[in-house]
C-alpha cells in the first residue's frame, strides 16, 4: 500500500513539473542584471507600424537587477529603456533571456537566451564589418585622389561596391541554413531597401513556410509588391496633394506630357538644400524641353516649410506637402524609406527612373527630354 502511494506521489511530482516547464515554455522571463545602473525603472518597449516606439511594460530596478515577464506568440524584436538612456535591442521569445554588461557600455550589453537574438546579432555583426571596411576604403580614395592615383582609385572602387554583393550572399545563405529564423527576417527586414525586386524575392523565398503569417515576412512581401509597381515602365501611382501654403492642390496628371522629377525632401533634412540647388540649375539647364520638377516634403509644421521656403526662395516649381511626415499615402505609395529620394516619371506616365543619382538623371533627361 504505501510503495503504490509513493508511485502515486512521485507520479504527480513529475506531472507538476511537467505542467511548470510548459508554463514557463510559454512565457518569456528577461532578467536584467546591470552595472552602473542609478536609474530606478526598467521599461519594455515595442515599435509601432510607424516606426515609433511605445512602452508595453515597466519594473522597478534594485542594485542593477529587473525582470520582465509574459508572453509573445512569436518571436519579435523589443526594445529596454532604462530610466531615460536611450534603448538596446532584445529580441524576445518564450524562454529566460539573460541581459547582462554596463549602461555605460551600450554596444557591450550582452543578451543570452534568445535564438532570434543570436541570429540577428550575427547578421548585424558582419554587416558592420562591412560598413566598416567600406568607410576606411573610401579613406584611402581620398588618399588616391589626392595623389591622382587612378588605378588605385578604380581598384579600391570596385573593392567598395563587392561589399554589398558579399552581404547579400551571406544573408542568403544564413536564411537558406535558418529557414525558421525570426532574427534573420527581422535583419532582412532592415535591409529590404537596398535590395532591388529579384534579390528581395530570392531571400523570401528561402523562408520556410511556417514563416508565412509572421509580421516580418508579411512587411516583406509588402516591399515586394511596392518594388514591382516601381519598376521602371510601371504606370506611377496618380496622386493629389495640396501645395503646402494650402493655396492649390497638384495632381500628377497635371504633368501629362513631360517628363516629371518627384523630389522627396523635407524643411529637417540637411541634405534636402543642396539637392534643390542641384535641381534648380538643372532645370534652368532643360528651359524649353519637356521637363518639370515637384517637391513633396515630409514635414508636420507648416510654419518650418513655409520659412524654409522663404529663405532658399525656391520658385521654379511647386511644393507639396500633406503634413502627414512618414505617414502621407504618396510616400508610402512611392516606398520612400530614406531622403532625398526621387522618382523620375515619363511623359506617358510610367516610371522611367527610381531614385537616380544626380548624374543618372541628368544624363537620362539630356538624352531623352525634347
Amino acid at each position: 500500500m504505501m510503495e503504490a502511494i509513493k508511485k502515486v506521489c512521485l507520479f504527480v511530482a513529475v506531472l507538476a513539473t511537467i505542467v511548470s516547464c510548459r508554463q514557463e515554455e510559454d512565457e518569456y522571463l528577461i532578467v536584467g542584471d546591470l552595472r552602473c545602473v542609478r536609474e530606478n525603472t526598467a521599461y519594455l518597449l515595442k515599435m509601432n507600424e510607424m516606426g515609433e516606439l511605445f512602452v508595453v511594460d515597466s519594473v522597478p530596478i534594485r542594485a542593477g537587477k529587473f525582470k520582465f515577464k509574459g508572453t509573445v506568440d512569436a518571436p519579435e524584436m523589443r526594445f529596454v529603456r532604462i530610466g531615460m538612456r536611450p534603448p538596446f535591442e532584445v529580441f524576445v521569445e518564450n524562454s529566460r533571456i539573460e541581459i547582462t554588461g554596463s549602461v555605460t557600455l551600450p554596444d557591450g550589453i550582452e543578451v543570452a537566451g534568445s535564438f532570434s537574438h543570436d541570429d540577428f546579432e550575427t547578421l548585424s555583426d558582419e554587416y558592420k564589418k562591412i560598413v566598416d571596411k567600406q568607410s576606411s576604403l573610401m579613406v584611402r580614395v581620398s588618399n588616391a585622389r589626392d595623389h591622382q592615383d587612378k588605378k588605385e582609385i578604380r581598384r579600391l572602387l570596385m573593392e567598395y561596391n563587392s561589399y554589398p554583393d558579399s552581404m547579400l550572399h551571406l544573408t542568403k545563405q544564413f536564411v537558406l541554413n535558418n529557414p525558421s529564423s525570426y532574427g534573420a527576417a527581422y535583419f532582412v527586414c532592415q535591409l529590404a531597401q537596398t535590395y532591388d525586386v529579384s534579390q528581395l524575392e530570392e531571400i523570401v523565398n528561402l523562408f520556410h513556410s511556417s514563416m508565412k503569417e509572421s509580421s516580418y515576412l508579411q512587411y516583406l512581401k509588402g516591399e515586394l509588391k511596392l518594388n514591382e509597381k516601381l519598376l521602371e515602365g510601371m504606370p506611377a501611382d496618380p496622386f493629389l496633394l495640396p501645395t503646402f501654403d494650402f493655396k492649390d492642390t497638384v495632381s500628377l496628371a497635371d504633368y501629362a506630357g513631360k517628363y516629371l522629377f518627384i523630389d522627396f525632401g523635407a524643411s529637417w533634412c540637411v541634405s534636402t538644400s543642396s539637392r534643390l540647388l542641384k535641381l534648380e540649375g538643372l532645370k534652368n539647364k532643360m528651359t524649353g524641353k519637356n521637363f518639370d520638377i515637384l517637391s513633396i516634403f515630409l514635414d508636420d509644421d507648416r510654419r518650418m516649410i513655409s520659412e524654409y521656403v522663404e529663405d532658399i526662395g525656391l520658385q521654379s516649381w511647386k511644393v507639396l506637402c500633406d503634413y502627414r511626415y512618414w505617414e502621407s499615402p504618396v510616400t508610402k505609395s512611392y516606398r520612400v524609406q530614406t531622403i532625398p529620394y526621387g522618382v523620375l516619371i515619363s511623359p506617358d506616365g510610367k516610371i522611367a527612373l527610381k531614385n537616380p543619382t544626380f548624374k543618372e538623371l541628368r544624363k537620362f533627361l539630356l538624352k531623352n527630354a525634347r
